[in-house]
């Protein structure tokens, strides 16, 4: 908060809040920022910055930033510093869920991650009326229980409880914009058939995904399937102008558009919740098959990425495909499957994802993918 006050900002301090309570605060404001490892241990602690309507920044805006950073600066004198004002914006950001959503009769167990959300999630889904078992709702950036990414790995005890219980439970990572939900039966529900079901109960026309997500949602979901760059922000842009649309993400961002335009786990935890109430969760997810799939991170020196996925667009032009999409890496679509080739936009790897309707589509064609990633590569 020093550098904001040496600019002259005037600064609202919400303290240790969910990511997307900042979110839905700052259209009262410029900006909000949030001070957040995301999903990620706590040595990648970051900034989260959003324009008012909630959704993140631009990366054209993030690079304008990057810009000035390097340019002098001019700085207030220290006696015209505005005084920074604590604020408490969980209660108003309370009170707008129950107001979108309702009241709901519905037993859960939730595990927040020891992270910020564990004073929002339990609290919000008990006034709302459900009796919640909470699981790892204390804070700490230290994380005893398991990782903060709400992965099947690091769900194992929640999974055992949801089993042992025949209860939903719901996980967030540490800072709350991710939601996902375990069945009754102790396995974590697939993020893409949750889609399905939400696209579906919201009445929902659209669906705004990353370009990684399942094939399911073509085979599954009635209506238009629009794919974007990875990442929840670029989901956010596409959505603005859109109707009766819903944005979301494999890893557990849901972003609901009437609400707010940053992914929100805690609306997606209470909106659950009131569709598990009204249908038969489980029955329709068992409706929806699975597709193996699978995925894999390959390391290569950074300065040779750009080279290397020339090679790789050179190379899977040549393939019988049916469609390829060129907006984050390349998406190259066949009848039977599908593969994703991209670069990461935070380390130094290319990632690979394959999926097939049938387990021996998807090994064919992971094999082709992977000979012709690593021949590149050399």
């Amino acid at each position: 908060m020093a550098g904001l006050l040496f600019t002259g900002a005037k600064i609202f301090n919400a303290g240790l809040v969910p990511t997307p309570a900042i979110g839905y605060e700052a259209r009262k404001h410029d900006a909000g920022i949030m001070i957040t490892a995301s999903h990620n241990p706590p040595e990648y602690n970051g900034i989260k910055i959003f324009e008012k309507d909630g959704s993140g920044i631009s990366m054209e805006k993030a690079e304008e930033i990057e810009k000035l950073i390097e340019k002098e600066k001019k700085y207030v004198e220290w006696n015209e510093f505005k005084k920074i004002e604590d604020v408490n914006i969980i209660s108003s950001y309370i009170e707008a869920i129950i107001d979108k959503i309702g009241f709901i009769n519905i037993e859960a167990i939730i595990d927040c991650s020891n992270g910020a959300a564990s004073f929002v999630t339990p609290y919000l889904l008990r006034k709302m009326g459900a009796k919640i078992t909470s699981l790892n709702c204390n804070p700490d950036g230290f994380f005893p229980s398991h990782l903060p990414e709400p992965t099947e790995k690091n769900l194992h005890i929640l999974r055992k409880i949801c089993k042992e219980e025949k209860k939903f439970g719901i996980a967030h990572d540490c800072d709350g914009d991710r939601m996902v939900v375990v069945g009754k039966n102790g396995e974590l529900i697939q993020n893409e058939k949750l889609m399905i079901l939400f696209a579906k109960y919201e009445n929902a026309k659209k669906l705004i995904v990353p370009i990684d997500s399942s094939m399911i949602l073509d085979d599954y979901f009635d209506g238009e399937i629009v794919r974007t760059r990875v990442g929840d922000v670029f989901i956010s842009q596409k959505l603005k102008g859109e109707s009766n649309a819903l944005g979301a993400e494999a890893s557990g961002t849901w972003t609901f558009p009437y609400f707010s335009y940053c992914p929100d786990g805690v609306f997606a935890a209470a909106k659950f919740l009131k569709m598990a109430e009204e249908i038969n969760v489980m029955e329709e997810i068992e409706r929806i098959k699975a597709y193996p799939m699978r995925k894999e991170s390959i390391k290569i020196e950074r300065r040779k990425t750009e080279e290397v996925m020339k090679k790789i667009e050179s190379e899977l032009e040549k393939m019988n495909y049916v469609n390829m999409v060129k907006i984050d890496g390349y998406r190259i679509e066949f009848e039977d499957s599908w593969a994703l080739v991209r670069a990461s936009g935070t380390e130094p790897k290319i990632r690979l994802t394959v999926e097939g309707r049938k387990k021996e589509d998807m090994e064919k064609r992971w094999e082709e993918i992977i000979e012709i990633v690593k021949r590149c590569i050399k």
